[in-house]
């Protein structure tokens, strides 16, 4: 498929910024690609770079509540859920994992690529407004995230 060779250098990069916590970049844009597939491809579709970066939102939101789901069931049984899905070692995306997927997608496309904000609404599928909002609470939210843990390590 010569359009996914184009393609996939991007999706991954995307990819890498929204997968949740040990989701692998490449199984979420495989994932996506294969249920785009089993909808009859990317056949008619304008934009394919725009359609599956939000499929691969999509898959990554599923993902999340998913796991939210299986903490809730370690915590029900008396496990600590944070400490059974935490890694083992600290990481500079932590703080950036605890995002909404949705989130990290527009903070990405915004910051990284440097698309306009009414263009990382349309890859996301919301509404201008929307976008800008989720990214200044996304900012604020990193903010807090790294001011606390930088007091936590003093």
């Amino acid at each position: 498929m010569p359009v996914m060779r184009e393609l996939y250098p991007a999706l991954r990069r995307f990819a890498g910024a929204v997968a949740p916590f040990g989701v692998a970049p490449d199984d979420l844009v495989q994932e996506a690609l294969t249920r785009v597939l089993a909808r009859g491809g990317l056949q008619g579709i304008d934009d394919p770079l725009a359609y599956l970066r939000r499929a691969i939102v999509n898959v990554a939101s599923n993902e999340r509540r998913r796991s939210a789901i299986g903490r809730r069931a370690l915590a029900r049984h008396g496990v600590d859920a944070a400490a059974a899905t935490r890694a083992h070692y600290p990481s500079d995306l932590d703080e950036l994992r605890r995002l909404p997927a949705r989130d990290r997608a527009l903070l990405y496309l915004t910051e990284v690529e440097g698309a306009p904000i009414a263009e990382a609404a349309a890859f996301v599928g919301c509404s201008e407004g929307a976008a800008r909002m989720a990214v200044s609470r996304a900012r604020r939210t990193l903010r807090k995230l790294l001011e606390d843990d930088d007091a936590n390590t003093r």
